[in-house]
Formats: C-alpha cells, sequence, structure tokens
C-alpha cells in the first residue's frame, strides 16, 4: 500500500500541466499604482477614445492596464521545448488551441464581452520605464510593444537563488501608452532572432530572459526598411523590471514612488522562500569581504537599500564577465535594456563575436562603438552609476535615517542633505571596487571553465593575476590570428598532449583566408609555445590534465547561432510566408541544444554542417552588424 500511495503522490507532482490551468497572479500591480487615466481594469474594458492604446507622458503611476491589440490573423509557428519545460507544460501543449491562443493574444480579443469583474485571469497591463538611451536622457520610454498577462510558479527552483516566479508577456502585441510615435509591432525578421539568442543563451548557461512561443502575423505589416511581415514572441522572466524602472522616479521626482518600487524588488525578487535575501551580494562577500573596511565608519551599518544596489550590481558584473567569455554582444545597453537581477534582454542589433575584436560592435547604428565588446563591461557600470543616483536619497539615508516618518513620507530636510550626499557617494564608490571583483572573478571562473581548468585553482585573493598571467596572452594571440573565436577553445580541448605546432596549424587561418592576420606560423608557435607554458603550469598545479577535456566540453558549445546563420533562417520563414519553417525547426534545436549534437535531428544534415563551419565561412559572413530596426 505504501509503494502505491508514493507512486500517486509522484504522478501528481510529475503531471505536465497546460497553460490555461497554471495558477496565476500579479505581484506588480498588487504592490505599485496604476495610471491615474486608466485607475482600473473596468476603465480598460471601456477604453474611451481608445485610451488603453493611445501614447501620451503619465503623470503619476508604475503602469497602465491594457489588451493586446486584434490582428487579422495568427499563425503559430513554434515553441521552446526548454521552456516548456521549465514552466512545467505538457510538450504537446503547442498542439493545444487554447495555448496558441494565450501566447498571441488572441485569446484576449475573443474575450471583449467578458466585464473586469469575470476576466478569467489577471489582467493584462504595459509598464512604465524610463532611460539613458546612448547617454542622453530619453524621458519616459515604457512597454511601448508589450503586454504583461501574469506570473506563473516555477516549476521548481534548482539554486535556490531567484524568485519562484515568472511573468509571461507577449511582445509585439500592439501600441500602448508607451508606444510614443512607434507602431507597437515587431516585425518577424526580428521575433526570430530574440526567440532563438533567449533560449539558445539559457541552453548555454548566461542569465537571460526567455522565449516560450513564436507566433506569425500574416497579414498585418510594419514599415521599417521596407514593408516587413509582423509577429509575437511570448517571452517570460523572474522580473522585467529594469533600471529604466527607477530612473522613471527619479524623473518624476517621486521620493515615495522609488521607495515603493524599491520595497516591491526587495520583497519579491531579492527575498527567497526561506527568508533569505541577496543571495548573490552575499556569496560575494564570502569570497573577498572586505570591501567596506576602509570606509566602514563613513558608511555604518548596511540597510536593505544598500544591500539591494549591491546585489542588482553584483547580478549585472557576473552576466556582463560571462557575455565577455563567450563573445556575446548585446548592441543597445542602455539604463532600459538593463535588468535588475542581470539578465540578458531587449535583444536588438546583437551578435556573437565570430573573431576576437575588442572593438567589434554589432550594432551599425553604434558609430561610436559606445557598447563594442571593449567597452561593454564600463557601458553596464555607467547604467548602474545611474542606478546609483536615482537611488542617492535611500543609500545616503543611512540606518538612522531611512525609516525617520517624515522622510518616509517624502520629505528631504536640509540638514539631511550633506551626510545623504557623502554616503551615497561611498555607496557607489565601494558599489564600484564591487562590480569590478564581481565581474573579474566570474570571468575568471568562466574562462577557467572553457580552458578546463578546476576553479579551486583561482586565488580569489587576487583574481586579476589569473588574467594577467594567462587569460590576456591568450586574447593577445587570438586578436592577431583572427581564427574563429569558439572555435579555438573547441580545438584546444581535444589537442592531445598541447602540441603548440599541431595547434598552430589548425588555428591558423589558410592564406587565402588570413589576409587580415598580423602573425605567421612560425610567430604563432612561437607565441602559443610560450602560452602553453603557463597553461601546462595550470595544468599540472590542478592536477587536471586527464580533466581539461571533460571540464571544456561542458563549458564550450558546439554551436552558436551566428547573424548570417539567423539571416538564413529568416529568408526561409519570409519567403515562404511562414509555410516553411523546417531550417527554423533545425536551427532550434541546435540552439537549444548547443552541447549536444545527438539532439539536433537528421534532417537538413547539409544545413547542420555548414551552420557547423560558422567563423569559417570568409569574410563576408563574419562580423556582421544589424540595425537598432525591429
Amino acid at each position: 500500500m505504501l509503494l502505491k500511495t508514493r507512486s500517486l503522490c509522484t504522478s501528481r507532482i510529475h503531471r505536465m500541466a497546460k497553460l490555461s490551468e497554471l495558477p496565476k497572479s500579479s505581484s506588480f500591480t498588487n504592490d505599485l499604482k496604476p495610471d491615474s487615466k486608466i485607475p482600473t481594469t473596468y476603465d480598460a474594458l471601456a477604453n474611451n477614445e481608445g485610451i488603453i492604446n493611445k501614447p501620451r507622458i503619465l503623470q503619476s503611476g508604475s503602469f497602465s492596464w491594457t489588451l493586446p491589440e486584434k490582428r487579422p490573423e495568427y499563425k503559430f509557428l513554434t515553441a521552446s521545448e526548454l521552456a516548456l519545460k521549465d514552466l512545467g507544460l505538457d510538450p504537446n501543449e503547442p498542439e493545444n488551441e487554447e495555448f496558441q491562443r494565450l501566447v498571441s493574444g488572441e485569446f484576449y480579443n475573443d474575450n471583449e464581452h467578458l466585464t473586469d469583474k469575470d476576466y478569467p485571469y489577471p489582467f493584462p497591463y504595459a509598464q512604465a520605464y524610463a532611460g539613458w538611451q546612448f547617454g542622453q536622457f530619453a524621458g519616459q520610454l515604457g512597454d511601448g510593444r508589450v503586454v504583461n498577462l501574469f506570473e506563473v510558479d516555477k516549476k521548481e527552483n534548482r539554486d535556490g537563488r531567484d524568485r519562484n516566479k515568472y511573468e509571461v508577456q507577449l511582445k509585439g502585441a500592439g501600441k500602448t501608452p508607451y508606444s510614443r510615435f512607434a507602431d507597437g509591432k515587431a516585425v518577424i525578421r526580428s521575433s526570430i532572432r530574440e526567440y532563438l539568442i533567449s533560449e539558445h543563451l539559457h541552453a548555454i548557461g548566461i542569465p537571460t530572459t526567455r522565449a516560450l512561443a513564436l507566433t506569425y502575423l500574416p497579414k498585418t505589416y510594419a514599415q521599417r526598411h521596407r514593408a516587413e511581415k509582423c509577429a509575437i514572441v511570448a517571452r517570460f522572466a523572474e522580473s522585467w523590471i529594469r533600471l529604466g524602472t527607477f530612473d522613471l522616479y527619479r524623473w518624476r521626482g517621486d521620493r515615495v514612488g522609488i521607495r515603493n518600487l524599491s520595497d516591491h524588488v526587495i520583497k519579491e525578487l531579492f527575498t527567497l522562500n526561506e527568508g533569505q535575501q541577496f543571495t548573490q551580494f552575499d556569496q560575494l562577500l564570502q569570497k573577498k569581504g572586505d570591501f567596506f573596511n576602509s570606509s566602514q565608519t563613513s558608511i555604518g551599518p548596511l540597510t536593505e537599500y544598500d544591500k539591494m544596489y549591491y546585489e542588482i550590481v553584483v547580478r549585472n558584473a557576473t552576466t556582463t564577465a560571462m557575455w565577455q567569455v563567450y563573445g556575446f554582444l548585446n548592441g543597445v545597453l542602455n539604463t532600459d535594456n538593463t535588468s535588475v537581477l542581470g539578465l540578458s534582454m531587449d535583444f536588438g542589433p546583437f551578435s556573437i563575436m565570430d573573431k576576437f575584436d575588442p572593438g567589434y560592435t554589432p550594432n551599425s547604428e553604434d558609430h561610436e562603438h559606445r557598447y563594442g565588446y571593449r567597452n561593454t563591461p564600463t557601458a553596464i557600470w555607467w547604467n548602474l552609476t545611474r542606478l546609483g543616483e536615482n537611488l542617492a536619497e535611500l543609500i545616503g539615508a543611512g540606518s538612522e535615517l531611512v525609516n525617520e516618518s517624515s522622510f518616509k513620507e517624502g520629505t528631504l530636510k536640509k540638514e539631511w542633505e550633506n551626510k545623504i550626499i557623502t554616503r551615497a557617494t561611498k555607496i557607489i564608490e565601494v558599489g564600484g571596487e564591487i562590480y569590478k571583483y564581481a565581474f573579474t572573478t566570474k570571468y575568471v571562473e568562466t574562462m577557467f571553465g572553457r580552458l578546463g581548468l578546476p576553479r579551486s585553482l583561482i586565488d580569489y585573493s587576487n583574481p586579476d593575476k589569473h588574467n594577467d598571467e594567462l587569460i590576456a596572452p591568450m586574447l593577445d594571440m587570438l586578436r592577431k590570428v583572427q581564427c574563429d573565436y569558439n572555435k579555438f577553445f573547441l580545438i584546444l580541448q581535444t589537442i592531445p598532449e598541447l602540441d603548440p605546432t599541431l595547434l598552430a596549424m589548425t588555428i591558423l587561418l589558410p592564406e587565402e583566408k588570413s589576409e587580415h592576420s598580423d602573425i605567421s606560423q612560425q610567430e604563432l608557435t612561437e607565441d602559443l609555445t610560450s602560452w602553453l607554458e603557463v597553461y601546462g603550469k595550470y595544468l599540472e598545479k590542478g592536477n587536471a590534465s586527464t580533466l581539461r577535456t571533460t571540464i571544456a566540453a561542458g563549458n564550450n558549445p558546439i554551436f552558436l547561432p551566428r547573424n548570417w546563420i539567423l539571416d538564413q533562417v529568416i529568408e526561409k520563414v519570409e519567403e515562404s510566408n511562414g509555410e516553411n519553417i523546417e531550417h527554423l525547426l533545425k536551427l532550434q534545436k541546435m540552439c537549444l541544444n548547443p552541447y549536444d549534437r545527438s539532439k539536433w535531428g537528421s534532417e537538413l544534415k547539409e544545413f547542420e554542417v555548414k551552420w557547423l563551419l560558422q567563423g569559417d565561412m570568409g569574410d563576408d559572413y563574419s562580423m556582421l552588424q544589424c540595425s537598432c530596426s525591429s
């Protein structure tokens, strides 16, 4: 009888669900105030004068109730197996018409007769935020083509470090009060790119927002470089709050609002079920806890708001480090595209770097290379400094003042100002030290993984020395050689006995393809010999010679989707009006399983072979750029 009971319990635990059946919530709209022009969901359904789709500047409020715009035709294309699994959904759920109607927004159009009292799920909304774009403050921005649907519980929270909910939203769902002069649409080109890169980064292990499903809109056009067909991406993340959300309240001068937003972030995002808070910041302090020694007297005890700021700093530093190690670039890293959780998000002109070039930017409109490879870590810290300025009063208040009644109500007395400014400045300065250390340690850890080195070799008191001794010389060599960056690691992990001559012959491009290389095979062999001696000493020290291939194989993806590959697949979908998606599905398998070719299927093998050439296709296929239009 006991065995039977266990079996029944297990079947209940592992039963795959339908998206429509999952319990749904909406903590953002529960905790924060709505647009004063649409104070209730009743007002949204009434939609007087088209208010839910009318662009305007909000005087107050964190969000606007809204609904997806109705489209003349919907064509479901595909859903991510990884996403379905992480949401605990049935693998066959994409075949379910109700699922397809939810992830496209069509469901909400078919339920227009419902009142706000009997609406089946939390009412959809668009989030307000502001932002600094390319170094200039742009004012109010917000979800100009995104409709947030609801939250669902995660199937499981394996590492125990993150929020136990996912927020599901639709991108390309139509105009909102934040559309400004735009049309609320997303073209199929950019939608396919975001859908695939979101899930690919997750499969590699880089923190990112996710993509659940892709829906084609064959009769909906958007004018970009030309008239282009549109699509909707159903996305999800632990949260869609970004640094620009804090920018909004500072711009308004809303002290109470920025505190309410901070309280929501602390409660919902940085407090786990067990009551543990600020986990990644705490873990960093365990590695190096002396950030505050020299400034403890001027800072005093850390408040929850200080720790929130540092948690956001650490999460963004670690994600940025992983981008750098894998050669991923998001070509628009404004504050409105920078997540409080350190997630990769809002993918525009992104790229995976083919050859190591610190000056490369994937954004053809980024003429100053502000968001190029070399400048990415600095750009993210610049954004985090703006966040520190947004929070200056909260992090400057300190434990003695932060809970003073009039301060909590938004009053700032003249006699408090100097103390607040001094403390906030110090908090941000220490934040810079924390950012640098968090970035460096994650950078070294991730690069060690790619090189097949165990983390036990890392000197956490001085991680910079590993960069100086081992990593920087390797990158300088790769910059000269201009071989495929990712393939270097794949080749290195299989070279027997680290033979420098064999490695040189393998990574040096053939003469007809190496016109931009400024190093001969003899010079390369000499550089490799010198570098391999250092690398070999690391392997000996960690007794890792026999384990290096195993460690490296778990950190070096066999496949990375380059821009030219994405362009080929997009062209196939566009030319067939969404009827031919076999190339899309093939690329999806490769993107979702970058370490395991056994899951790529037997179809379209000729494309698989070609796509695996990746950076060996010549300069016409390498280091491509995209524009911001999407």
